[in-house]
């Protein structure tokens, strides 16, 4: 059944990407489930020397490109989910591609972020060696609910899993008391001395990532420090794209955590910047539901927003101007605009030259 499986998605994914009808990242692991519904527990798909995975309500996409980045520095075959596509369609779709249909020769590792809701799941069914656990915080609550109906559905699916290590952040109280199995070896992130990590990636990225890489990699026995020097950042993640003479500088910022995070990063760096561009957006990836914008501080955005030009777009474009609104931020009615397109040209034409932060809830 994996050969027929095998033969059918990689048709799919040549005619998906022939037509242009997107990268092939979830519709053949779609499919895949569709006929052959067992599929993450086939040994066929599983590579030779473990699988790793990651999840959290943020950091997920750039902890797991750092461990890819170095694992594959090293000279390792490596399984991943660059697009970010981490529900279960997409985890199939990666260790599908990663699987070669008459070579017996499979990849040494998969490295795979995964969607909080999706990892009980995905835990149930395939043999994982590690999991990462980042964080967990208030998101969409269209979504998923409370965090303490996912945190609890973790809990239970690593009781009955055999995963060997897990990585976790004990400085929030609710990973220090999380219950695991017997025999699992912990590796908590403040056990990484921050000596052990270079500053000028310090500066570009977030400490809780790197200590999380690091761990990961300290339990796979693969020296990683020097290996993340010339790591460059996930798309949207602290991304710069130069256009019309602007900096565009790109994070993502979609629940309470990130978008605090981010303003405080930016409120280190605004001298050098003259724009904030807000983008938000309601589609089905984001979620519906976009009231957490009011569980961010209001001073941390008015303290950001401060003396700099602001500029808000999106689908939710209202909601967003009436947030910054009750938080004591002006925004000029012609900055305002459910057009980016629009928005975005007119940040170039004001801002030529200068360099503006762009929190946007999705790419």
């Amino acid at each position: 059944m994996l050969i027929l499986t095998l033969l059918i998605t990689r048709f799919l994914r040549f005619f998906i990407k022939l037509c242009g009808l997107g990268s092939g990242g979830t519709w053949p692991g779609h499919f895949a489930l569709k006929i052959y519904p067992g599929i993450l527990s086939d040994p066929g798909i599983a590579p030779s020397l473990g699988t790793v995975l990651i999840s959290g309500t943020n950091g997920k996409t750039t902890t797991t490109k750092m461990l890819h980045h170095v694992l594959q520095s090293k000279g390792f075959s490596v399984v991943t989910n660059p697009s970010g596509a981490n529900l279960t369609n997409g985890l199939v779709s990666a260790l599908l591609q990663g699987t070669p249909i008459f070579s017996k020769r499979r990849a040494d590792y998969a490295v795979l972020e995964v969607d909080e809701f999706s990892l009980p799941s995905v835990l149930n069914q395939m043999r994982v060696e590690g999991v990462v656990l980042l964080n967990l915080s208030r998101d969409q609550l269209d979504r998923y609910g409370e965090t303490d109906l996912i945190l609890s559905r973790w809990e239970e699916s690593l009781k009955e899993s055999n995963v060997s290590f897990v990585v976790l952040d004990k400085s929030f109280d609710y990973f220090r008391n999380m219950l695991l199995p017997a025999g699992t070896q912990v590796l908590d992130l403040e056990d990484i001395p921050e000596k052990l990590l270079q500053a000028d990636l310090t500066a570009k990225f977030h400490i809780k990532n790197i200590k999380a890489a690091l761990a990961t990699l300290s339990f796979l026995e693969i020296p990683a420090v020097l290996a993340l020097s010339d790591f460059q950042a996930a798309y949207g993640r602290g991304e710069i794209i130069n256009s019309g003479g602007v900096n565009f500088h790109l994070f993502l910022a979609k629940n309470p955590a990130s978008l605090t995070t981010n303003l405080n990063v930016f409120e280190k760096k605004k001298s050098d910047f003259g724009a904030v561009f807000f983008v938000l957006n309601d589609n089905i990836p984001d979620g519906r539901d976009v009231s957490w914008i009011y569980d961010t501080e209001a001073s941390a955005i008015f303290s950001a927003c401060k003396d700099m030009e602001i500029y808000v777009s999106g689908s939710r474009v209202y909601d967003m101007a009436v947030r910054l609104d009750y938080a004591g931020v002006f925004v000029p009615e012609e900055n305002v605009s459910a057009s980016v397109q629009s928005v975005t040209n007119l940040i170039k034409s004001k801002n030529s030259g200068k360099n503006c932060w762009i929190l946007e809830t999705c790419w």
